[in-house]
């Protein structure tokens, strides 16, 4: 072939590439949430989805798909076209599911590909505010004194909120009764109403609560004092070992292209260095933070030996 040829194949084939980036997105990006509206997952996603759709030039549609603990989300998404207009909010149960949930629908390490991290934020510790306990020290003195008697709620089946609690009742040896919500609202609502003795969640869902009197938050699920929440104790501290962290990313199907994916990732890494959209997320107790895929997808796999050393530990079976 002469070098003519060549040369001109060759420059085709680059502007090909070049288009096929550029060309990304063509229509609407679905982002499924695996939550309520109302929830943390919701609430950061919207925040953000505004701005995304104006650095993208299209718009994008926030679809909440709750229930069985982010699996029906998920299940949705790996089946999607792998074309990167769906992708999905992940978030901490994804970690957890496969240890927890049998026979999942899909493989957590294969069916995704990660595209960017949003952040994270340690969980808070609250309680009914006309209840017994006023702080840390004791809400860990009347669970390890009532082994049994208290029950703790979670925003999700196998989520953080759900093994933060195992994790407390196991350390205290207070062995709390766990009851699981479809979201953190209602089971905010049913904590400031007393029908639950603790729950382990973001400040969002809480907040409403908080400002209203009917609840008390007592600490940090942390061993650390918070950068978000520097007012409040860090239980671990009382409780070593005791630690719950909530975090969020976007995935897309396994399949879809690296210029998609490339895309989103910058423009959303872009986003959480906006001062102004960062300190909103910081006033909603969400700690924004950027990543690359590869550096997000090394962070998932971590987590999800974490949180599956933790179950073994706590001898919880999947259901």
């Amino acid at each position: 072939m002469p070098k003519a040829l060549i040369q001109a194949a060759l420059a085709l084939a680059l502007a090909g590439v070049a288009f096929a980036a550029s060309a990304f997105p063509t229509r609407a990006v679905t982002i499924v949430v695996p939550a309520p509206t109302g929830g943390t997952a919701d609430l950061v996603v919207r925040t953000i989805t505004p701005r995304l759709a104006a650095a993208l030039g299209v718009p994008v549609v926030v679809e909440n798909k709750a229930g069985a603990g982010g699996v029906i989300a998920s299940q949705a998404v790996a089946a999607a076209a792998p074309d990167g207009h769906t992708v999905l909010m992940n978030y901490t149960s994804h970690a957890i599911n496969p240890w927890l949930v049998a026979k999942l629908p899909y493989d957590s390490a294969s069916a995704f590909a990660p595209v960017a991290f949003l952040g994270k934020v340690p969980l808070l510790v609250a309680v009914p505010a006309d209840g017994p306990v006023r702080n840390a020290a004791e809400l860990v003195a009347l669970a390890k004194a009532k082994p049994g008697e208290m029950s703790y709620g979670s925003s999700a089946v196998g989520g953080a909120s759900h093994l933060g609690g195992e994790l407390f009742s196991q350390l205290t040896g207070g062995r709390l009764v766990h009851v699981g919500y479809k979201g953190g609202a209602p089971a905010a609502l049913d904590l400031a109403s007393g029908r639950i003795s603790l729950l382990l969640d973001s400040s969002l869902p809480l907040q409403p609560h908080v400002q209203s009197g009917r609840v008390r938050i007592v600490g940090v699920a942390a061993e650390q004092p918070s950068a978000v929440f520097p007012q409040y104790e860090p239980v671990g501290r009382l409780l070593p070992g005791f630690e719950a962290t909530a975090w969020f990313g976007i995935v897309a199907p396994a399949a879809a292209p690296a210029a998609a994916i490339a895309r989103l990732n910058a423009e959303i890494n872009r986003l959480l260095a906006d001062p102004d959209l960062r300190r909103q997320l910081i006033e909603r107790g969400f700690e924004p933070q950027a990543l690359s895929p590869a550096e997000w997808g090394a962070f998932m796999a971590a987590e999800t030996r974490r949180w599956g050393e933790l179950i073994r530990k706590a001898d919880l079976k999947a259901q």
